[in-house]
């Protein structure tokens, strides 16, 4: 049995180019599919979140209708099904009711854990790439040689990272994450606060993703597991267990 901290955003709007506050949060799909295998698989898993606030899901991320938008064409149509038990999940998980605060867990601590995931959703971009805390959590977890997986906008908690010498630690690791060609059809184009396909890359990322939009693209290179788009969750969180296997 291993511990997997998850980290997720506790955003629930994030602000605009234009100064729209829009509602967001975490990305239910990208949070209970990893979670629930994480568990089935014997794990324990803890959550936390910046100030160890209760985290926020993002509403169209629970709607059923909304669902068709953000799956790759011709895929089954389970979205009413999966709706309702993302919903169930969300509302029986004990750790999204009192996270952990990032502020709270020290060098031993993160050394406790065998790995870490940070899950997405738009609202990551509000807070992960600004948290000092969670940049150090995420040094020490890189110098203990942790696995770490990210999906979708969940990347955005690696941006602000730095070695001692200014480099970014993850130049020229193959990754992928949620891409340009997709933000450009979410309601929010031509808004956002940063466009993560062209920071990734402007950092050294060797960035790849799925030859058509929503579809599921996993990226391994070394101790970091990348997953493109919530569609991606259910592979990206296979794909981690099978790495932490072979730790």
């Amino acid at each position: 049995m291993m511990r997997i901290l998850v980290v997720l955003t506790a955003k629930a709007t994030l602000h605009l180019l234009d100064g729209e506050q829009h509602p967001s949060g975490f990305w239910a799909e990208e949070f209970v599919v990893p979670y629930t295998l994480f568990q089935a698989a014997g794990h324990t898993v803890d959550v936390a979140t910046i100030g160890g606030a209760t985290p926020t899901v993002d509403q169209t991320s629970i709607d059923p209708q909304f669902l068709q938008y953000v799956r790759p064409a011709g895929s089954p149509d389970e979205d009413a099904a999966n709706a309702a038990e993302y919903v169930r999940v969300i509302e029986q998980a004990p750790q999204l009711r009192s996270p952990l605060a990032i502020e709270s867990l020290g060098e031993k601590d993160v050394a406790g854990y065998d790995a870490l995931y940070i899950s997405g959703g738009h609202g990551a971009i509000g807070d992960l790439p600004k948290s000092d805390e969670l940049a150090q959590v995420l040094r020490w977890a890189i110098a203990q040689d942790k696995p770490i997986a990210t999906v979708c906008h969940g990347h955005t908690s690696l941006l602000a990272l730095r070695d001692g010498e200014g480099r970014w630690p993850f130049e020229g690791y193959r990754m992928t994450a949620f891409s340009h060609e997709e933000e450009l059809v979410t309601n929010m184009a031509g808004r956002l606060p940063l466009i993560l396909e062209a920071e990734l890359t402007r950092l050294g990322a060797r960035y790849e993703k799925a030859d058509a939009i929503w579809d599921s693209h996993v990226v391994v290179d070394r101790k970091l597991t990348t997953g493109q788009n919530p569609y991606s969750s259910k592979a990206l969180a296979e794909t981690f267990l099978r790495q932490l296997d072979k730790a």
